[in-house]
């Protein structure tokens, strides 16, 4: 059973992979949630600026700015967004480091949709406690 999305629950993901960005807008855009996608950090930063996504899934591996980067500076701007890290090529020492610095979860790459959706709809569940 899904649940209702809030209008105000708006997610952003942050990938080099255009065919990957696709299929996430569609898959999360068909359960009713408002989806932005960023190709790099800079983009990102301007979307979360703009738009100020509740969950922001962030890809490490990134022309112009990498994704350690652009956590820190998500953090900076609003340290309540959430920020789930999705990579095919971190270590577990930087997962674990990046856990440190205000992730709150990590992906390995090729990712379930499935799990995806649930670690959404826990994170948004515990905002409306």
């Amino acid at each position: 059973m899904t649940q209702t999305v809030p209008k105000d629950f708006a997610l952003l993901f942050v990938d080099d992979e255009v065919d990957f960005l696709e299929t996430i807008e569609e898959f999360f855009g068909d359960l009713g949630y408002t989806v932005y996608t960023a190709q790099n950090g800079q983009e990102a930063l301007m979307r979360v600026k703009e738009h100020l996504p509740r969950t922001v899934f962030l890809d490490i591996s990134m022309p112009h700015m990498d994704g350690t980067e652009t956590l820190r500076l998500i953090r900076e701007i609003d340290e309540d967004i959430q920020v789930i890290v999705v990579s095919g090529y971190a270590s577990e020492d930087l997962a674990r480091d990046l856990l440190k610095h205000g992730a709150c979860d990590f992906f390995q790459k090729p990712v379930d949709l499935l799990q995806l959706q649930e670690t959404v709809e826990r994170l948004r569940t515990l905002r409306e406690i």
